[in-house]
This record gives structure tokens, sequence and C-alpha cells, in this order.
């Protein structure tokens, strides 16, 4: 089950600022004793991950200058996996600190409630490079990426009260096979709109694992969250499983 706060989406099916979307029909399969978790993200990709999962979570995203970040990072020398930390981590105090004035009450995370944010930054040759703005930009990130081997760089970090509790870095190393650029033109038509989506414009989950001739790392890390840790790190914090309708019938 999803509940939106009004998100900053930048993709199909998601939804901009004061915005509300329909939620899941489905009953959460896990529960956390805090109350639905708090997504400060606008990835769709994210949101389904968790909803597969059985997570009951409300969207609270908000934006940060990632470009301008990245840079001041960069010029400090700060390592990748320590800049997407960083990010993962104003994210989630953006998304804290906004309150939508058409419902400012539902906004504010409860005592103890938990948030979860998340960055991803793709290291090639040693230079960081995140979202392309557009088309032409996805088409050099993918040239430039042809025929090499890329890290991707996952953090995730949880805050309960205005404090970081958790973080965690997860590192993919993924090896791209030689295209052309006709090949590469060809598959950015393909995947439209959602080639703007994520660092490096691969959709690792449909199409684009057909840049690729070998991917190290875990699956759900590179979707953009590492959701064994994030799950292990939630049942120290009370993440049950949630009996059944059938269940609770059958135990009648």
């Amino acid at each position: 089950m999803t509940t939106e706060f009004g998100t900053t989406g930048f993709g199909p099916g998601e939804f901009g600022p004061g915005e509300f979307g329909p939620g899941a029909a489905s009953v959460p399969a896990v529960a956390l004793p805090t109350g639905p978790l708090l997504l400060a993200s606008a990835s769709m990709t994210r949101r389904r991950l968790l909803e597969q999962a059985g997570f009951e979570i409300a969207i609270c995203a908000a934006s940060v200058d990632e470009q301008a970040i990245r840079g001041s990072c960069a010029e400090e020398g700060i390592p990748p996996g320590e800049v997407a930390v960083i990010l993962a981590e104003m994210k989630a105090q953006a998304a804290l600190s906004r309150v939508p004035s058409h419902n400012p009450s539902q906004s504010r995370a409860g005592p103890g409630q938990l948030l979860l944010a998340a960055d991803q930054i793709l290291e090639i040759d040693g230079q960081m490079l995140g979202k392309p703005a557009d088309h032409a930009a996805a088409a050099q990130q993918l040239m430039r990426m042809q025929g090499k081997t890329h890290h991707l760089h996952t953090a995730a970090v949880i805050m309960r009260d205005g404090m970081r509790i958790w973080h965690h870095l997860g590192v993919n190393e993924m090896s791209m096979r030689p295209l052309s650029a006709a090949e590469i033109e060809v598959y950015l038509a393909r995947l439209g709109e959602a080639a703007l989506w994520s660092p490096g414009s691969y959709q690792i989950e449909s199409i684009g694992m057909h840049l690729f001739s070998r991917i190290g790392g875990c699956h759900y890390t590179i979707l953009g969250l590492p959701l064994l840790e994030i799950t292990a790190f939630l049942r120290e914090h009370g993440l049950r499983l949630a009996p059944s309708d059938t269940a609770s019938r059958d135990g009648a």
C-alpha cells in the first residue's frame, strides 16, 4: 500500500509537487511498529521494489541540486561512494523539512517513524556521472561506457526523528559490451524518456540488459535499493511479516 504526500516525479506514473496518486490496493505483507516506511524518492522503480516486497510506504520526495553537490564534492576530492551517501542524506533531510501547504499535518514524520532515502552515482575512469539531462547527454554517456567496465555506487540511508541511524553503500561492477553509435541511437529511441531516469541511461530490468557482457553484485542494488541490507536492518527494528486475512480467519 502506498500513500502519496506529493512528490517530485520525473517519469510516467509519478506525480509532480502537490499531486496525489492512487494508493496500491493490496494489503501490506510486512509491517513496522512505527507505521508506514517513508520513502524520500520519486523513483517509480524504488517504489515498486518496496511494494513488491510487501511494504506499506508513504512517498515524501523532495529535490536537491544533485549536479551542484556532485561538482562541489568532486572539487574537494570526495570519493564517489561517499558522495552518494551525502546525496542520499540530503534528500532525506529535504523530504523531512518539506511541508505541503495543502495538507501540512500529514507530511510530518511521526515520532520514531523511519524514512528511507537513496542515491546512485556512476563512476567511470575516475569521474562521476549522474542522470543525463537530455537525449544527447544520454548518448554521450553510453558512448563513453561502451566496451568498458564501470562501477555503480548505490547508497541508502535511514533516518529517525531527524537523525541518520543507518546507511549502506553497495557497489556493482558493470561491464558494457562494445556498442556502435547506431546501436546506441536505436536503444535510446526504444527506451524513450526512461533513458533520463538513472545514471548511465540503462534500465537493467528491461532492454538495458542487452548492453552488458557482465554484471557483478546485487540486482536489487542496481535497480536503486540495497534491499537485502535494508530489510535486514529493519528486522532489527521490528519489521515482521503481517498475518494474512486467510490466516486470521483460519485461526478464529
